[in-house]
């Protein structure tokens, strides 16, 4: 039961739902072909269909959108929130900012999901998002910065990695909700222990991990990361897929991890 508001994204002049109209694997055949491009958050036309199609079989509506600093995803779910609510006064519906992305963001609406099916109230699953936002990692290294400058979405202390032509390696790890500089490697290899290596900051490897891998155009190079990773810690949950075509058309080609540890734990 859970339901999706999907960003658009704009391709050589035609627009697309993110998944909705464009698959990964048609994304990737687009792409020799890009020149144009651009993405944009739904309007609030999506999130009212969403909110009236909930509101027949329930009147607690929680949302987890992707950070406020990559998107107006949530602005625009605020907005549809204050018309629809003054015909529903009697549906209440809460906003949460992930202040994180793709994999990361998944794990807190899973928990979400998993707590609203165990019976827990409204007030009681956007508890549990709030505990899952500090918890949640994510890391992904990039074979450049030129589509995230494009956008406006990439740290400016990256700039430097696009210069020397290094893959830069950035994510969402300190809970601010922007993205964040977390260095740079030469090389997939070495670039993928260097994640690994990272990931030993966050995650105590006597107790088991939740991990997702994303990749873009190259299955083999998540499966390389997936292997590598799981060899190296005691992994609870694992989950390989690809990113949606909106992420691709923002990074690139790109390989990343997302991950946290629950506090209960052993």
């Amino acid at each position: 039961d859970i339901s999706l508001i999907p960003v658009y994204l704009t391709i050589n002049g035609k627009e697309y739902r993110d998944r909705f109209d464009l698959s990964p694997d048609d994304f990737w055949k687009l792409y020799p072909d890009l020149q144009d491009y651009n993405t944009s958050a739904p309007p609030m036309a999506e999130s009212l269909q969403v909110f009236e199609r909930l509101s027949k079989k329930t009147s607690d509506i929680a949302c987890a959108f992707v950070s406020k600093s990559l998107s107006a995803t949530a602005e625009a779910a605020l907005q549809a929130r204050q018309i629809f609510q003054k015909d529903n006064p009697g549906v209440n519906i809460e906003i949460i900012d992930s202040r994180t992305a793709a994999g990361a963001q998944a794990f807190i609406v899973l928990e979400m999901a998993r707590a609203a099916r165990a019976g827990k109230n409204l007030s009681e699953v956007v508890a549990t998002a709030n505990e899952m936002i500090p918890k949640v990692k994510y890391i992904t290294a990039l074979e450049g910065l030129k589509r995230l400058i494009k956008i406006g979405r990439a740290p400016k202390t990256a700039y430097i990695g696009e210069l020397f032509q290094v893959k830069p390696i950035i994510g969402h790890v300190n809970n601010t909700g922007i993205v964040e500089n977390l260095g740079r490697g030469r090389g997939t290899e070495k670039t993928m222990l260097k994640i690994a290596e990272m990931m030993e900051s966050y995650v105590n490897r006597g107790r088991p991990v939740n991990l997702t891998f994303h990749y873009t155009n190259s299955i083999e190079e998540g499966e390389k990361l997936k292997d590598l990773i799981t060899s190296r810690f005691n992994v609870a949950e694992c989950n390989l897929t690809p990113y949606s075509p909106v992420i691709c058309l923002a990074i690139g080609p790109a390989t990343s991890v997302a991950f946290y540890q629950s506090d209960d734990a052993d």
